[in-house]
């Protein structure tokens, strides 16, 4: 016998994250947490417990969704590749699904969005004409994934001699790296919010990487290239089940004929390598993109990222109805896209 309960105990949640071989950093109490206070949004927590061994069996985070003008969304996760469903089995997995549906129709949510590896073992994908939800997998993002070996001289010689010569070049020019914590915060932002201005992409608030590097459990650190003393590219990490994951990364354009972003992620595979990671998660592209063949260039091996969209009929929701790219974004001055991006970027799930 199985019962959803909504919002359980943090540290059930945890344990139940930390045991599970399949859970990502984004399935923690704490990063569901600090998305949710940073942008005030609401956040529901799921949870299957099995009434015999009265024992956590299934989580899934949400969180609602309500862009001004739009429709309501139920969200696992926003701002997030992937935090769907982890359950011990299908009867597990299926309790969540039908738990988030009614969750969904309680809070007048048009859509129910999962963000997770694989398929959904639901029969949901066969659908009655009767049924008020209509289900569509999406496709159109691409993980990228890598082993790492167990030494920094494996990993050299694992790479071309194109990419070992770009890290020469960046040596070679001056550049330098930093690896920490908080201390490297402002460094971070500084290269990250320009880049995303120059990219044309409303940018997070500095509050979010403020509230995810206090919370030791999300073991999260912050590296940076410097070049003669000044940040040109820089990164966020974080460590889980033997995996280190790369949401963030940016460098600045000025700097770069010398190299910096090859320095940048050569070092953050050496720090994958030094904790004794098994793999390292270089975050999701759009397929054949630019981003995406410069991280295949490291070694990287695209995985299938699915986004399963329950729309209530005769409602549709497309994720690549969003977009993270503005050309006018690109006009506004450092000062007024750090000052105006986190109030846009807010309701952009991407």
């Amino acid at each position: 016998m199985l019962d959803i309960v909504t919002n359980p105990d943090n540290e059930q949640w945890n344990q139940y994250a930390a045991e599970n071989v399949a859970s990502k950093f984004s399935h923690l109490f704490d990063w569901g947490e600090s998305l949710a206070t940073t942008y005030d949004i609401p956040i529901y927590r799921l949870a299957v417990i099995n009434t015999k061994t009265h024992r956590i069996s299934g989580i899934l985070p949400l969180m609602l969704f309500n862009p001004p003008g739009k429709d309501i969304r139920l969200v696992s996760l926003p701002y997030t590749d992937s935090a769907g469903i982890l359950a011990d089995n299908w009867e597990s997995s299926q309790a969540l699904v039908s738990g988030a549906l009614k969750l969904a129709d309680k809070l007048g949510a048009c859509h129910l969005e999962l963000r997770q590896d694989g398929a959904l073992h639901s029969f949901y994908q066969q659908q009655k004409s009767t049924d008020p939800w209509r289900y569509t997998l999406h496709n159109f993002k691409t993980g990228l994934l890598r082993p790492i070996p167990t030494s920094v001289d494996a990993l050299w010689a694992d790479l071309s001699g194109k990419v070992r010569n770009q890290i020469r070049k960046a040596e070679r020019c001056g550049c330098t790296v930093r690896a920490g914590g908080t201390e490297l915060l402002s460094d971070f932002y500084a290269v990250f919010s320009e880049n995303m201005r120059d990219l044309g992409s409303p940018v997070h608030g500095i509050e979010l990487f403020q509230s995810l590097i206090k919370r030791d459990i999300l073991q999260t650190a912050i590296i940076v290239i410097y070049l003669h003393s000044k940040p040109a590219a820089a990164s966020i990490v974080l460590l889980h089940n033997e995996t280190l994951y790369n949401p963030w990364a940016s460098s600045l354009r000025r700097y770069r004929p010398s190299c910096p972003n090859m320095l940048l992620y050569w070092s953050m595979l050496q720090y994958a390598v030094e904790n004794r990671c098994c793999w390292f998660d270089f975050g999701r592209s759009t397929p054949n993109a630019p981003t995406c063949r410069f991280k295949v260039q490291w070694g990287a091996e695209m995985q299938q990222l699915g986004w399963h969209v329950f729309s209530r009929k005769p409602y549709n929701w497309l994720p690549t109805n969003e977009s993270l790219e503005y050309d006018y974004w690109k006009n506004l001055d450092l000062l007024h896209s750090r000052r105006y991006g986190p109030a846009i970027r807010r309701w952009i799930s991407l």
